[in-house]
């Protein structure tokens, strides 16, 4: 009997590695929030883009759950699918996809982003960026960035460049990471319980 619970004991860990290798190889999903109480109020453009280079490696953006002051129906470009609040799929194809919303200074916009990046060697970028009928806002150009470098050392595949204050970048934990977690911690248990 204490054989078959050593072997189960060992399948459970062996579990619980595979799963947590997984996780190194997944890739992230990220929460974009944009505070544009600085900028004061009235009507402004909201612009998410996802380009790749010739000859990029093949990429998807998945925008969901966007949520602000959004009005107007939006305007897609090239190759994204879907309508807010979500999900966007954004592919990065041809001459990749965009997207631009109206939306209304004053207050916070905010919506997550999941990557799937295939094989190859050339990269692709996704930005965000607000903008009125004069130009930029908040920031000379995009208020930040992912870079996805399929040729990059592993952990450093996506590249986070948050160029402005008025953005914050958040890395959202998948839920089999929590599932792994409490894995973990329930063969911690039993192994501590069975040394009593």
């Amino acid at each position: 009997m204490n054989h078959v619970k050593y072997l189960l004991a060992k399948l459970l860990l062996a579990a619980c590695l595979l799963g947590g290798a997984g996780q190194a190889g997944a890739a992230p999903q990220y929460t974009i929030t944009i505070d544009t109480a600085t900028l004061g109020s009235g009507p402004a453009y909201l612009g998410l883009y996802f380009l790749g280079l010739a000859d990029a490696a093949p990429a998807t953006a998945t925008v969901s759950n966007l949520a602000g002051a959004f009005s107007g129906k939006p305007q897609l470009t090239g190759a994204v699918t879907g309508m807010p609040p979500g999900p966007l799929v954004f592919g990065n194809a041809g001459a990749g996809g965009e997207l631009v919303m109206t939306i209304s200074l004053g207050g916070v916009l905010s919506f997550d982003v999941g990557f799937t990046l295939g094989a190859g060697d050339v990269g692709t970028t996704f930005g965000w960026s607000l903008f009125d009928e004069t130009g930029y806002l908040g920031a000379d150009g995009d208020l930040g960035t992912v870079s996805l470098q399929p040729g990059a050392a592993p952990g450093a595949v996506f590249t986070v460049n948050n160029a402005s204050g008025l953005s914050h970048v958040s890395a959202v934990p998948e839920p089999s990471a929590a599932l792994l977690m409490i894995a973990g911690m329930l063969g911690l248990m039993a192994h501590a319980r069975r040394r009593r």
